[in-house]
């Protein structure tokens, strides 16, 4: 029987998470997507993508469902942790979501929360925490570290023995070289090539990439 889910946000990542969800069911009916909860007045009420915006995100101990956070927001890396702390909700119910032409491997733990788009690679021994938004065409690695909040924004790639720290976001076609660690809430920008490690909170751009902020 399919389980109720609700996404968290109905801006873009959302509406992608329920792409993939669609994506899922074709193949088999894991989930019922009931719709999104947004707290922007003016979408609730309405449809996104065919879906309901049910109301606002502080709802959701409402309804006895499962949820994901599709909120990913450049320059402001603790949004979904913001958000898990102030619902309040136990860590089971929130949902992994992985797309259907993901490669995951066997040997990797992926936490709950977190969404893995169509066709990302992860590979083996790789450790994903909870609220991680990794999106389409990403590769990660043997034995990366993605710690809890960090986000991969599409065709990001990271080497061997990579750590990504909490809150981290890495910008879209970003590459980071093999034992390298992004500190803290760090944001790599878009198409930077990373070859040394990154301190907490900065912002690093460039190939080499290199502090800008």
């Amino acid at each position: 029987m399919a389980e109720d889910l609700i996404i968290i946000g109905a801006g873009g990542t959302s509406r992608e998470i329920a792409d993939a969800v669609a994506d899922i069911n074709r193949q088999d009916e894991r989930w019922n997507l009931i719709g999104f909860l947004d707290d922007d007045y003016a979408k609730q009420g309405t449809k996104v993508n065919g879906l309901p915006v049910l109301g606002p995100t502080g709802t959701a101990g409402n309804y006895p469902a499962r949820f994901i956070i599709g909120i990913a927001r450049l320059g402001d890396p603790w949004r979904r942790k913001s958000i898990f702390e102030t619902l309040g909700l136990e860590r089971d119910r929130y949902a992994t979501i992985i797309h259907p032409s993901a490669s995951v491997s066997c040997h990797a733990q992926v936490g709950a929360g977190t969404a893995i788009l169509s066709q990302t690679v992860v590979t083996a021994n790789t450790t994903i925490g909870d609220h991680v938004l990794i999106h389409y065409n990403v590769t990660i690695a043997h034995d990366g570290v993605i710690e809890d909040y960090v986000t991969m924004a599409p065709g990001s790639l990271i080497a061997g023995f990579v750590r990504l720290s909490a809150g981290a976001y890495i910008g879209a076609g970003a590459s980071i070289k093999n034992d390298i660690t992004v500190n803290q809430a760090a944001v790599v920008g878009l198409g930077s090539v990373v070859i040394r490690d990154v301190p907490a909170n900065v912002i690093v751009a460039g190939n080499p990439a290199h502090i800008l902020k």
